[in-house]
């Protein structure tokens, strides 16, 4: 029987979001199981407040890791979901038993892998199924806003929309430009949505904010002037979320809201969402290649350049159509 289990993870936002069904499942198969989560600043943003998990810490480089050590202090497993080899160490010196990973060749870890191609989430899950962990259900855990996040949330909204007025999201920037489509494809975007009568925001992190505002006029540029559970709360609340592969994308899934996702270089099979979301890509014979090993980046870009704003505007169309009855 497991009592105590510690999960390290420190990656980046969408990774951290996908190991959430994880969480979920142990509370499901082993409800007494105490759940420790290490994680960095921005996993602890994401994962604070979720019901699952009984002690959540934030550790970065260069922080004491003593607290770390006495908070995942023999427990009965470690699970190991990124490559930093601090986090194997730790599980070691904690003295726990059963460490299991990912990736490289830890510190007395047993190594775990999967295919490249799975879809994230079940990467995760397959990790633990040796514990007894499952579930069927890849649902991600939607951030909690708190009480004040919500009023700020409600705030921007009475700002930027009427009442009747539908919200399109649209997050242009992901953390590599080579998975982006062309801002002036956007801009095209953009202006028609608004000529029908939408209201459009851009979202997207504090080093993107002066980009956004530059390249998007057209919109409301909200990047960085949201925390990531007030962009989950404003997510929530909008009629369509338009992206890229970007960790925004995941915190969609997170919500009701509908995604229309645009892929190019990098692989929908394992990082797109599965349920409400329409994947626009055109499966080209050289993609994906983006952190395909072994396969050079293609110089051209034309897996996602090719893609014309009719076809994203005539999916986006189609999708709140459906949701909207019309």
């Amino acid at each position: 029987m497991i009592k105590k289990i510690c999960f390290m993870h420190q990656a980046s936002i969408g990774d951290m979001l996908m190991v959430t069904p994880v969480y979920r499942a142990l509370k499901e198969c082993f409800p007494a199981c105490r759940q420790v989560v290490v994680t960095n600043h921005i996993g602890y943003e994401l994962m604070l407040g979720n019901p699952h998990i009984d002690t959540l810490l934030s550790y970065e480089k260069g922080d004491a890791v003593l607290p770390v050590i006495k908070n995942i202090w023999r427990a009965d497993v470690s699970v190991i979901f990124d490559y930093h080899y601090r986090n194997a160490l730790y599980s070691f010196l904690a003295l726990i038993p059963k460490r299991i990973g990912y990736g490289k060749d830890f510190i007395n870890v047993k190594l775990h892998d999967e295919p490249l191609e799975m879809f994230e989430p079940l990467k995760y899950l397959a990790a633990v199924k040796q514990l007894g962990i499952h579930t069927e259900d890849l649902t991600l855990t939607r951030p909690v806003a708190t009480e004040q996040e919500k009023i700020h949330v409600e705030k921007i909204l009475s700002k930027i929309k009427s009442p009747a007025q539908k919200l399109i999201l649209i997050v242009p920037f992901s953390l590599d430009s080579i998975k982006d489509w062309e801002p002036p494809k956007y801009r095209e975007l953009i202006s028609r949505l608004k000529n029908s009568g939408y209201a459009v925001a851009i979202l997207g992190g504090k080093a993107e904010s002066l980009r956004a505002e530059q390249e998007f006029p057209d919109a409301v540029n909200l990047a960085g002037k949201l925390t990531l559970r007030e962009s989950a709360e404003i997510t929530a609340r909008a009629d369509l979320h338009i992206s890229g592969c970007t960790s925004m994308l995941h915190i969609c899934s997170s919500t009701p809201t509908p995604a229309l996702a645009i892929y190019g270089p990098s692989m929908p099979d394992q990082w797109a969402p599965k349920k409400n979301c329409t994947v626009i890509s055109h499966h080209l014979p050289c993609s994906p290649c983006h952190n395909i090993p072994g396969k050079p980046l293609c110089k051209n870009n034309i897996c996602i350049k090719n893609i014309s704003v009719d076809e994203v505007w005539f999916a986006a169309k189609k999708i709140l159509e459906v949701r909207h009855g019309n």
